[in-house]
């Protein structure tokens, strides 16, 4: 039985739960329910399939968020001392091969990578001319980007560096088809949610619960003082189900919603506070 005494970590996903149609910011709510939390010495870790670079300027800027599991599990990071706690990614040779399926096209990518994110610099020169989320642009204009001057393959192959995920967008029609068979011809890639238009992929070494086990181990902790909160089928059901309470959003995956404990309000309705509320806060 649930036993609200037994949280001490509460997982938090990005998109379509805790942050609001502009995919940027949190509501007051929310970061004041977060807060309380941690008064009360509850961990509340970001786990998402985001790059660290790119979480949110709330994130970014407050130490409440120690610790941060970024790429979809492929970095687990401690703020404070700088430490990796973990880390799984393509090898220097596979993240150099899946460059070579797009490079030099003019498509849109962003490579996280050592918790930065790696963009070809002839499309950097020109964004204006790309289909930039809406809700990047701010990070771009914070300037941490890393422009690769030449090859992304021969980048990444010579400073040896292992890519946590790959993401693509505006994939022309004419090239969906041709990269879609040629990622899944490659069984080292695993597939995110997404469409053809937008791609995103990761390494299949890459496993959020493991990344998880290693935090808790950390921190003395197990799944069974863990609340996890969600949206996705595909990225939060392996810790929605693993949680001593597992929280769906109303606007989630109706799969996700059948295996939660509780499915709260929807992520623009204030739902993930609603529930922190509820059920750590006593406020419901």
């Amino acid at each position: 039985m649930f036993d609200r005494n037994q949280i001490k970590l509460i997982t938090l996903d990005f998109d379509g739960t805790t942050l609001q149609k502009d995919q940027t910011w949190m509501s007051l709510r929310t970061m004041r329910a977060l807060r309380e939390c941690a008064k009360r010495g509850i961990h509340c870790v970001p786990c998402s399939g985001r790059s660290a670079d790119m979480f949110p300027p709330q994130i970014d800027g407050n130490l409440i968020f120690r610790y941060w599991v970024s790429a979809a599990g492929a970095r687990v990071l401690d703020r404070l001392t700088g430490e990796v706690l973990y880390k799984q990614t393509f090898t220097p040779e596979q993240s150099a091969e899946l460059c070579t399926l797009y490079e030099g096209q003019h498509i849109y990518s962003e490579i996280a990578a050592e918790g930065k994110l790696y963009f070809e610099q002839d499309v950097l020169d020109e964004l204006w001319k790309y289909p930039v989320p809406p809700h990047h642009v701010w990070y771009l204009e914070t300037g941490r980007q890393v422009g690769v001057h030449g090859r992304l393959s021969d980048f990444f192959r010579e400073q040896n560096i292992g890519v946590e995920k790959f993401n693509l967008y505006g994939v022309p029609a004419q090239k969906q088809q041709p990269l879609a068979d040629a990622l899944r011809a490659r069984p080292y890639v695993e597939f995110l949610d997404g469409t053809s238009e937008n791609v995103q992929f990761y390494s299949t070494n890459t496993d959020r619960v493991k990344a998880m086990e290693t935090l808790l181990e950390h921190l003395g902790l197990t799944f069974d003082n863990v609340m996890s909160v969600g949206d996705s089928m595909g990225m939060d059901a392996s810790m929605v189900s693993r949680a001593a309470l597992g929280v769906a959003m109303e606007n989630g995956d109706e799969r996700l919603k059948a295996i939660a404990d509780y499915v709260t309000d929807r992520f623009d309705r204030d739902g993930f506070a609603k529930a922190v509320e509820k059920f750590i806060l006593s406020e419901g």
